[in-house]
Parts: C-alpha cells; structure tokens; sequence
C-alpha cells in the first residue's frame, strides 16, 4: 500500500474518532427542556407537555388500578421492566423520592414483562407502589422510546416533564420542581 493512502487512511480515522466524540459530548451536555435534567433522549423532539394518556388495567398484584381514580395528585409514572437493569439500578432513588415526597403518588408501568417475574422484581427491590401490567398500548401512547422512562403529571393530568433513561434521586427531585411549577 502506498504511502499516501496510509496518510489517507489515518486522517479519515481521526476525523471519525473527532465526530464521534463530538457527539457524544454535545448530546450528553443536552438537557429535557421541561426538567432540566440531563437528555437521555437527546435527538429526539423537544418534550412538550401533554394530557396524560389513560393508565389502567390490572396490577402485577392482581388489584385493579385506574391513573384517572389519583386526579388531584401530582403523579411519577415510571415504566419498568424486570429484564431491564437500569430499572433495577434506579429503584432505590424511586423508593427514597417516594419517601422525601409523601404528597406524590409513584406509579409503575410494568412494560412488556411476564407478571410473576414483574411481582418477583418488585418484591424483591421493594418497588411497593401500584404497578399496571402493559403489553405496549400504555407505553406507545405515551411514546416511551425504551426502559426505564418515568413522566411527571400534574394534579390536572398533563404530563410536564420526563426522564428518558434510568431516573436518579437527583433528576427526580428535579422533576418535582416542574411539577410545583405547573
């Protein structure tokens, strides 16, 4: 091989590992508009708030549930998965949010997951709070792109802000805010 197109090669692999850095960079400086919390779904289109989709059906624990039955009270609505580890990874920060924040409801969407594994994961991490069984209608109509994905819907039903990625107590409490804000 030439010399030249060894040069060639080089520059056009550095220009690469530049780009990609770049970007990176700049997508993990991005921040969701409505939280201020770092951007996991940075690229995809600005959150606007929305009325808060339907959320019922049956429980991981067998009980009915019902979002409309908590109107009036601002409401975390995280979706989950026992398969997911980031789920698994951010069920402590929930817990402890939930406890610095009695006047919140926390409510769980268990995605795409087999019940008794959603019940095992749940009891085994202490994720005590009601968690609906969704097969996917519940998360494409709030446009959850992957797990976990945690919404902050006002005392009105709109959903003000939102957390695409594993939610720590940090971005939680940074939720809150814009739900005090709305």
């Amino acid at each position: 091989m030439s010399r030249w197109w060894m040069v060639a090669i080089a520059v056009l692999a550095t220009l690469g590992v530049v780009t990609l850095v770049i970007g990176l960079r700049g997508a993990s400086e991005a921040t969701d508009a409505a939280t201020g919390t770092p951007a996991v779904d940075a690229g995809l289109p600005a959150f606007e708030p929305f009325a808060a989709p339907p959320v019922a059906g049956e429980t991981i624990t067998g009980e009915s549930f019902d979002l409309a039955s908590l109107r009036g009270t601002p409401v975390v609505l995280n979706f989950w998965a026992s398969w997911c580890g980031p789920c698994r990874k951010e069920i402590p920060s929930l817990a402890a949010f939930r406890a610095a924040n009695p006047d919140l409801a926390v409510v769980g969407v268990s995605y795409q997951d087999d019940p008794a594994d959603a019940l095992a994961f749940a009891e085994e991490t202490g994720a005590d709070w009601p968690s609906v069984i969704d097969d996917g209608p519940i998360g494409s109509a709030f446009g959850v792109p992957g797990l976990p994905a945690t919404f902050f819907i006002d005392a009105e039903g709109q959903v003000v802000g939102r957390i695409l990625g594993e939610a720590t107590e940090a971005t939680l409490e940074r939720g809150a805010q814009a739900l005090a804000g709305a």
